[in-house]
C-alpha cells in the first residue's frame, strides 16, 4: 500500500495554488510534538532513467554535501551558500530546543537504466523496494545496481530523482508524478517496516512548471550548465529540508491550519505573478544563481521560513546592534540595508525591529555625494532611511523610501560628516528588500584663492582610492601682474580625453590642458605670470588624482585687498542712502532697456562690429567667419550663418557638452541680432584650417606633426561617440573642419550636421551607420595628411572601385608629401600601417553587412599610437 505525503514545495511553484503571503503578519510555523532528525544524516539517492550524465549526477551530489556549514573555508560569503540556506533551517528544534542535524552526508547510490516509458506507480514502487533487498536486485537483469543497498536506520534521507527521459503513464494513479516537481510517499521495505521515499523529477522541456524559477530580467543561464538538474536541484533539497523537520508530519506546520511547512511557505511573488527573481550574475560564463555550494558549484534555491524574522529567506539575516554606530573613514564606499544583488536588486526581506547607525567622516571633504542604487523600503511601512548632516533632532534630513521610483537618486551634502540611520517595524513585507547607496568625498568645490609665496596644491583621495565624478573646482593663485608664477606638476594620473585639468591666465584664456597619464620627463613645468587658475573637471571616477607645486614671485597682498576693499564698500554704503532716489528712477529705466534686450547683448554688439570685409577668414557653404576682438582683448572666431531662420538650439546643446575636450574647438557663446541672424563665438584658431596649411603651408607640417594632428582628431571623435551620453556624430569630418593654433595643435570644429546617434536600426541596410560615416572621414582624412592635398569628390570612395585607387595610391612610399622629411628608412613600416588604417577605415563603407567587422574609434585610436610608437622608435 502506497500512500502520498505531498511535499509543500512542489505546490507553491505552481501559480494556480494559494501559498502563504509574507503580508500575512499572523503566519508563523509551531511545532506539534512530531518527529525531528537532530543526528547527521545521509542522503541516499537513487538515479531513475537514462538521461543522466556524469557532470549531472556530481553537480548534485555536490549539493547535498554542500549543505553542512562547517566545510565552508570563507564563512562571510557576499552571495549565500548553500550551508547559510541549511542554517535557516536549523532554527528548528525540538521540544527540548535541539536543533535539527548540522550535517548531510551523502549515503548509498543506485542506478535504474531500464525500461522507461509509461512508467506506473506500482512500477516505482516495486523498483524503490529492491534497492533495500539484494536478491531483488539480481531480477533486473543489470538494470538496476547498487554500489552498497540503502539501509533501514533512523538517520537515513532515500530519494529518488527523475530523468527528464523518465515518461509516466497518463492515468489517475500517476497523476500526481505527472503535475508535481517533488513529493513523497511511505514504502513498506519488509515486513511491517515503512520508511519515507522522497522523489524530484527534472522538467521535461522549457514549458514545464518545474522550470519555473528560470526566467527574468537577471537570468542569463543554468548555473550548471542544464536547465533540467538545476531546477531539480532546488526541489531535492526542499524535500529533504521537509524531513528533518516534519518527518512524520506531526512536526512544524504553519499554526494556521493550512497545513503549511518550513519549505513550502514562500510562494514568492517572483514566481506567482511572473515577477522578475534577484539572481546574481556571472557574465563571462553566462551564468545566474542566488547561492554556492563547494567546490565552485551555484545553484538557484527556493525560499524557505525564517522563524525569527517571519519572513521568506535564503540566508540568516544579519542585524547591527541597536545602540552602536559604525564609523566610517575611507573617502569612498558602499552601505547596504540587507542583501543586494549586482547593485541593483534585493535577495530578500531585511529583518524587522532594527535600528542601525553609521556616520561617514572624511574630514579634509567639501562634501559627501551620494547615488542611491538600489531602494525597496516601502512608503506604507515604519522603516525608514535617513540621511542627515547632524546626529541632532533638529537637524535636516533626507528620508528614503521607495515611493514607486519617484526618490532622489544623486546628491550631495555640503559637509565632511554625514550620519545615516535605518530602522525597521514589527512587520517586514516580501516587498522590503533592502537598498544601496554609493558614497563618495569630494575634497574640493568651487574656487580656493591662494595668496601664498609657495605651496602644494592637489586632489588625492588615498593612495587606493580615485576622486569623484563630477568636480569643477578651482585654485587662483594671486600673482601681481607681470611677475613670475612657476607651477612644477609632481604626478598626473586622470582619465584620458574624459577629466581634465586645465591652466587658464586672469582672463580665462587657457593656457595649457592636460588629460590621462604623465610621469617623469613628461609631467608639465609651467612658467607664467600674473594671475593663474587651475581648473579640475572630472566626468568620470576612474583616475588616481593629480599633485603641483607652486611658487608665486610676488603674491597679490590679500590683507590690503581687504581693506581696501572694505572702504570701498562702507563709501559705496554711504554715498547710496544720499543716491537712492535718484537711483531708483534710473534703476526703472535701465530694466525698461534690459527687458528689451536678451542676456547675450555684449556678443550681439560684438558680432555686428566684426562683421566687415577686412575681417573675413573663411567661409562655406552655410556660414562666413570672421575675426573680432573680444570685450578682455583677446582674439576670437565669429561664425554667421547664412541663413536667418536656421535652427541652432542643438548645434549648441552639443558644442557646450563637448569644448571642454582639448582637441575640440571652445565654443564661447551664440547670439542673434535684431534681424534675427544668428552668430556663434569660438575661439580663435591662429593657424585656420588643416585643408589651408596642408596646400599652402604643408612644408611647415612635419611627420611628427601629422601624426599628432591624426591622434588629436581622433581623440576628439572619441569624446562624440564613447563618452557623451548619448554618443554624438559629427557628420561632417573633412579637414576645412580642422583648425590649427599657433603651436599646431589641431581641434575638431564645423558642428553644423552634428546630431545624436539614432539607437535604432537602419531602413535601408546599404546605408552607413552614423558612426561608421565618421570613420569613413577620418579615413579620407589620413589620406589627406600623407598626401598633403585634399582629396576630391570624396562620396566616390564609398565603393571598392575607388577603394582599389587607394590601395595602388598607398602601396609605396611614393603616395607621401614630397614637402615631408623621411627620418629614416626605417620608417617604411609606420607608412605602411598608418595606410592599412586609413584603408580599414574607408572600407567600412562597402562593408555595411560586415558591421563586426568594421573599425570603432577606440580600435583605430589604438592603431593610431602604434604608428606613432614605429616612427619614434625609427627616428630613435
Amino acid at each position: 500500500m502506497v500512500g502520498f505525503i505531498l511535499i509543500g514545495t512542489s505546490l507553491c511553484f505552481l501559480a494556480q495554488f494559494q501559498c502563504f503571503s509574507s503580508g500575512e503578519s499572523s503566519f508563523g510555523l509551531s511545532y506539534h510534538g512530531g518527529k525531528l532528525m537532530t543526528e547527521p544524516v545521509s542522503v541516499n539517492i537513487l538515479w531513475f532513467g537514462t538521461g543522466w550524465q556524469e557532470s549531472d549526477r556530481e553537480a548534485i551530489r555536490m549539493s547535498v554535501t554542500s549543505l553542512t556549514s562547517s566545510q565552508y573555508v570563507v564563512k562571510d560569503s557576499e552571495v549565500p551558500t548553500l550551508g547559510n540556506w541549511w542554517e535557516i533551517i536549523r532554527q528548528y528544534g525540538d521540544s527540548n530546543n535541539v536543533p535539527v542535524t548540522d550535517r548531510v552526508d551523502l549515503g548509498a547510490e543506485c542506478f535504474y537504466t531500464g525500461p522507461e516509458l509509461n512508467m506506473t506507480l506500482d512500477q516505482v514502487v516495486y523498483i524503490g523496494r529492491s534497492v533495500f533487498n539484494k536478491s531483488s536486485i539480481k531480477g533486473f537483469d543489470g538494470n538496476l545496481n547498487c554500489h552498497r543497498l540503502f539501509e533501514v536506520n533512523d538517520n537515513s534521507i532515500y530519494h529518488i530523482v527523475f530523468s527528464y527521459t523518465v515518461m509516466f503513464l497518463d492515468s489517475k494513479e500517476q497523476r500526481q508524478l505527472m503535475d508535481l516537481c517533488g513529493g513523497r510517499f511511505q514504502l513498506e521495505v519488509f515486513a511491517g517496516l515503512k520508511v519515507n521515499i522522497l522523489w524530484a523529477r527534472a522538467p521535461q522541456n522549457a514549458a514545464d512548471q518545474c522550470s519555473m524559477l528560470f526566467h527574468g530580467n537577471s537570468y542569463l543561464g543554468p548555473p550548471n550548465g542544464d536547465e533540467k538538474v538545476d531546477s531539480l536541484v532546488g526541489y531535492m533539497l526542499a524535500n529533504v529540508a521537509e524531513e528533518v523537520t516534519n518527518q512524520d508530519g506531526s512536526g512544524w506546520i504553519s499554526n494556521d491550519g493550512s497545513g503549511m511547512t518550513v519549505s513550502n511557505s514562500c510562494a514568492s511573488p517572483f514566481w506567482r505573478d511572473n515577477g522578475d527573481p534577484p539572481l546574481f550574475r556571472d557574465t563571462e560564463k553566462n551564468m545566474s544563481f542566488n547561492v554556492v555550494g563547494l567546490n565552485g558549484y551555484r545553484y538557484i534555491m527556493p525560499y524557505v521560513w525564517d522563524q525569527k524574522t517571519r519572513n521568506c529567506a535564503l540566508k540568516l539575516s544579519e542585524t547591527c546592534e541597536t545602540n552602536a554606530m559604525v564609523i566610517l573613514r575611507e573617502p569612498k564606499g558602499y552601505l547596504r540595508g540587507g542583501i543586494i544583488v549586482n547593485h541593483s536588486n534585493g535577495l530578500q526581506p531585511y529583518p524587522p525591529n532594527q535600528k542601525c547607525s553609521w556616520a561617514i567622516h572624511y574630514p579634509t571633504a567639501k562634501f559627501i555625494r551620494f547615488t542611491i542604487n538600489y531602494l525597496s523600503v516601502a512608503a506604507d511601512s515604519d522603516d525608514h532611511l535617513l540621511i542627515c548632516k547632524s546626529k541632532s533632532k533638529s537637524a535636516q534630513c533626507s528620508t528614503l523610501k521607495s515611493n514607486n521610483g519617484r526618490y532622489e537618486k544623486n546628491f550631495k551634502l555640503m559637509s565632511s560628516k554625514v550620519y545615516i540611520e535605518f530602522r525597521t517595524g514589527d512587520q517586514v513585507s516580501f516587498e522590503s528588500r533592502g537598498w544601496e547607496l554609493s558614497y563618495s568625498a569630494g575634497l574640493c568645490f568651487g574656487k580656493e584663492n591662494l595668496y601664498e609665496h609657495d605651496g602644494n596644491i592637489s586632489y588625492v583621495a588615498s593612495t587606493s582610492f580615485p576622486y569623484v565624478e563630477g568636480l569643477k573646482c578651482q585654485w587662483v593663485l594671486h600673482g601681481k601682474p607681470g611677475t613670475p608664477v612657476f607651477i612644477t606638476f609632481t604626478h598626473i594620473n586622470i582619465s584620458k580625453g574624459l577629466d581634465f585639468l586645465a591652466i587658464y591666465n586672469g582672463t580665462m584664456q587657457q593656457i595649457a590642458n592636460f588629460s590621462g597619464l604623465f610621469t617623469g620627463s613628461d609631467l608639465p613645468q609651467l612658467n607664467l605670470s600674473g594671475e593663474v587658475i587651475i581648473a579640475f573637471t572630472t566626468q568620470t571616477d576612474q583616475g588616481e588624482g593629480w599633485s603641483a607645486n607652486f611658487y608665486i614671485a610676488h603674491p597679490v597682498n590679500h590683507d590690503k585687498v581687504f581693506v581696501v576693499i572694505l572702504i570701498v564698500v562702507l563709501a559705496l554704503i554711504a554715498a547710496s542712502v544720499y543716491l537712492l532716489a535718484v537711483a531708483l528712477a534710473v534703476v526703472r529705466k535701465k530694466l525698461e532697456r534690459k527687458n528689451a534686450m536678451d542676456s547675450d547683448e555684449r556678443l550681439t554688439l560684438m558680432s555686428t562690429d566684426a562683421i566687415r570685409v577686412e575681417n573675413r577668414i573663411g567661409e562655406g557653404p552655410s556660414a562666413v567667419v570672421y575675426r573680432a576682438v573680444s570685450t578682455d582683448g583677446g582674439l576670437v572666431a565669429i561664425k554667421s550663418l547664412r541663413v536667418i531662420a536656421a535652427e541652432t538650439e542643438l548645434q549648441q546643446e552639443i558644442m557646450a557638452k563637448s569644448s571642454s575636450h582639448p582637441n575640440i574647438i571652445s565654443f564661447l557663446g551664440h547670439s542673434q541680432d535684431g534681424l534675427g541672424r544668428h552668430y556663434f563665438v569660438f575661439e580663435y584658431m591662429g593657424r585656420g584650417d588643416l585643408s589651408l596649411n596642408l596646400r599652402e603651408r604643408g612644408e611647415t607640417l612635419d611627420l611628427d606633426k601629422r601624426i599628432a594632428i591624426a591622434l588629436q582628431i581622433c581623440s576628439a571623435i572619441q569624446m562624440l561617440h564613447m563618452y557623451l551620453k548619448p554618443p554624438v556624430y559629427h557628420g561632417n569630418i573633412t579637414s576645412e573642419n580642422i583648425f590649427l593654433d599657433e603651436f599646431y595643435n589641431a581641434k575638431l570644429g564645423g558642428f553644423g550636421a552634428a546630431n545624436y546617434c539614432s539607437s535604432s536600426n537602419r531602413a535601408n541596410p546599404e546605408q552607413l551607420s552614423e558612426m561608421a560615416e565618421d570613420i569613413w572621414s577620418f579615413g579620407l582624412l589620413l589620406v589627406e595628411l600623407l598626401r598633403g592635398e585634399p582629396l576630391v569628390d570624396r562620396e566616390t570612395y564609398k565603393n571598392s572601385r575607388r577603394l582599389e585607387e587607394i590601395n595602388e595610391l598607398l602601396g609605396s612610399q611614393e603616395c607621401v608629401d614630397r614637402r615631408l622629411t623621411i627620418p629614416h628608412e626605417t620608417c617604411k613600416m609606420g607608412f605602411v600601417k598608418l595606410g592599412e588604417i586609413a584603408k580599414w577605415c574607408i572600407g567600412s563603407s562597402w562593408r555595411v553587412e560586415e558591421g563586426k567587422n568594421n573599425p570603432k574609434i577606440g580600435d583605430v585610436l589604438s592603431g593610431l599610437k602604434q604608428v606613432k610608437l614605429l616612427f619614434s622608435t625609427a627616428s630613435g
